[in-house]
């Protein structure tokens, strides 16, 4: 009995729905039709006056969705206010410049002139000590010029080239082992600056990894 009575209900049920569906087509159709009558009357008495007929009528269609809103707001949110633009970058450091009475430039740590048989010590363009004098290399061992940076310091350097021979407070900056340390101020070296031994320590002590060294002819 209870299936009887669902399988009545949706019979009801679909036939109302078929019955609704066909009254919106009829009516849709009927507007058709009474548009193309309209139409045709219209058309024919334009002709009949010399005129032109109708341009086709414009049917409803189907409802489109509009273009996207804007984004939500986030709440507290000022929209006067413009969102802060990236920091420029730092300008550039200055060029080095000359120090009085020195031949290399503020941004040497340490400078040599070969010439003179001269050192200078400075931090940041303050001489701290300079010019005192120094040895370098002999012919054929000459020290190279140039640019370099302080690669390593040992204050009981040993050389194994020269059968342990002692270079106190060692500050290495070129390649070869060429190094600043306590040495004769009479006899040439096989590379290295000597300097004496409270220079040599004042060196050591002030020079760190990284300091730029420049040895001039």
């Amino acid at each position: 009995m209870f299936n009887r009575v669902l399988l009545a209900t949706l019979i009801v049920a679909v036939w109302g729905t078929s019955t609704v569906t066909g009254s919106v087509l009829q009516s849709r159709q009927n507007l058709v039709e009474s548009t193309q009558a309209a139409r045709t009357t219209a058309d024919e008495s334009a002709l009949s006056q010399g005129g032109t007929p109708l341009p086709p009528p414009i049917l409803p269609g189907p409802i489109l969705p509009g273009p996207p809103g804007p984004p939500p707001r986030t709440p507290g949110a000022n929209p006067l206010l413009v969102a802060p633009q990236a920091p420029l970058p730092p300008p550039p450091p200055p060029p080095p410049a000359t120090v009085k009475g020195v031949p290399c430039l503020s941004n040497v740590s340490a400078c040599v002139r070969l010439s003179t048989r001269q050192a200078w010590l400075l931090d940041n363009g303050r001489v701290l000590a300079g010019p005192v004098p120094i040895t370098s290399g002999k012919a054929g061992e000459r020290t190279p010029t140039g640019t370099h940076r302080v690669l390593w310091k040992d204050k009981d350097h040993l050389s194994r080239e020269f059968d342990d021979a002692p270079m106190p407070y060692s500050v290495f900056f070129a390649a070869g082992g060429i190094a600043f340390h306590s040495g004769s101020l009479r006899a040439q070296s096989s590379g290295c600056i000597h300097l004496s031994d409270a220079t040599a320590k004042r060196f050591f002590s002030n020079l760190a990894v990284g300091d730029v060294v420049q040895v001039l002819k």
